[in-house]
């Protein structure tokens, strides 16, 4: 290798001090030299590691005592630079790549969090424990009644009448009463709606059981929506996807503090109850088969759905809030479809 100079500034050790010199390459070392013919420092270049480079930025070449030379020519390219440096210099200069990366960078993003993490929650579900499971639904219990639960106001005789529906209901099915628990509050947060838990506890609302005081079987074909979600796990897969989707985004965007908010955001996640559709077919689909097997037809799902409509849009009239169950759901018309085409396999 000849031997040339290359004029720039050396930076000392941990410190922002630096003195112009030159660089002088000769075959396998390098030094470099002050503006007074002064050796600063003379090293081998195998000792020596190059910054990658990238346009409009001069290459800097740090030394293994911690110094490091920036040379005033910001397009210089040491002559030694790796074939990997030069690749990578390469790709970053490509405006096709760089176009593709704008492009396929999202994509990966949003395959990786609407495809791959839930397909990733589904198979988590099985490493979870009873144990686990259960404290996560007590927890989330906690919470969900210290922000938007009250005690009930239903008189004993009418939760006395549903929890005998329920267990009846439980017994014909062959469900475990002592995992799937019944549970009544009022709440101005949920009005009129109903939501599972992970560990098997339903939770209704006195606006609910009031508003289908009336259709006891449309009140029976949600109880059993909101067990399908049990048996199908989704609330742990809903906990499991916020969680990964957490982690996920903050080793990305480098924040990694989020991490320590997923308990929180497991929480709030059920207070949304943001079930994807697919979750909600899968509970409706549970919900007609079961009716089928306690002696209904499917049309009763229909029909339920139907009744819980009109009824809504009555009240909708007066008061938005009670539309809160059916805004968390598909469509209505595309429920009651659905139910009335189902076959039984």
């Amino acid at each position: 290798m000849s031997k040339h100079h290359i004029k720039g500034c050396y930076y000392y050790p941990n410190s922002s001090q630096h003195q112009h010199c030159f660089a002088t390459i000769n075959k396998s070392q390098i030094q470099l030299i002050d503006t007074q013919q002064n050796a600063l420092l003379s090293t081998f270049i195998t000792d020596c590691q190059i910054d990658s480079p990238l346009r409009g930025v001069a290459s800097e070449l740090s030394f293994a005592e911690g110094g490091r030379f920036v040379p005033d020519d910001i397009n210089h390219r040491w002559a030694f630079t790796h074939k990997k440096t030069g690749m990578s210099e390469r790709l970053e200069k490509s405006k096709p790549l760089i176009v593709a990366s704008i492009i396929l960078i999202p994509l990966l993003l949003w395959f990786i969090l609407y495809r791959g993490i839930p397909a990733i929650a589904v198979y988590s579900v099985g490493l979870a424990s009873p144990a686990t499971i259960e404290a996560m639904g007590e927890q989330t219990l906690n919470v969900i009644e210290k922000v938007a639960l009250a005690p009930t106001q239903l008189p004993d005789e009418t939760q006395n009448d549903i929890q005998l529906t329920w267990l009846q209901m439980l017994d014909k099915l062959h469900l475990d009463s002592a995992r799937y628990r019944l549970s009544f509050y009022q709440s101005d947060y949920f009005s009129a709606n109903a939501f599972a838990l992970p560990h098997g506890r339903v939770i209704v609302t006195d606006e609910l059981v009031i508003f289908l005081k009336d259709k006891p079987d449309a009140l029976r074909a949600i109880l059993l929506h909101e067990i399908g979600h049990v048996e199908y796990h989704h609330g742990i897969r809903l906990a499991a996807q916020a969680t990964a989707s957490t982690i996920v985004l903050a080793i990305i965007f480098g924040d990694l503090e989020g991490i320590t908010e997923v308990v929180l955001g497991s929480s709030s996640s059920f207070l949304q109850q943001a079930f994807s559709r697919d979750m909600e077919r899968e509970a409706d689909k549970y919900a007609i088969e079961k009716l089928i097997t306690l002696g209904y037809s499917n049309h009763d799902f229909a029909d339920a759905i139907q009744a819980l409509q009109k009824k809504l849009d009555e009240q909708t009239q007066l008061d938005k809030s009670w539309l809160k169950y059916l805004s968390t759901h598909p469509s209505s018309q595309e429920r009651i479809d659905f139910a009335r085409q189902y076959t039984p396999q």
